[in-house]
């Protein structure tokens, strides 16, 4: 199966996947990247952070970008513990 490489891009720089994750085919790993994009926004949202900016992408095992997804498109509807 292919490998995907999820990379975190933000104010402080870029967080490397080192390790990557197997998926069927490129449409799998979309799915999971927005899932954990969402995940990720929820977290910052909860810290306070600003998610302008911030976005996370999606690179194949030859380094290539595939698709990159905005935070701040992806919090809508996520709700801080606190609020």
């Amino acid at each position: 199966m292919p490998m995907y490489f999820f990379r975190v891009h933000d104010e402080d720089g870029e967080m490397i996947d080192e390790h990557g994750a197997e998926f069927a085919n490129d449409k799998n790993a979309c799915v999971e990247a927005m899932k954990t994009a969402r995940e990720l926004a929820a977290d910052r949202m909860i810290n306070g952070d600003d998610l302008n900016g911030i976005y996370f992408e999606i690179a194949r095992s030859d380094g290539s970008s595939m698709d990159r997804i905005l935070l701040n498109s992806v919090s809508r509807g996520v709700i801080a513990e606190d609020a």
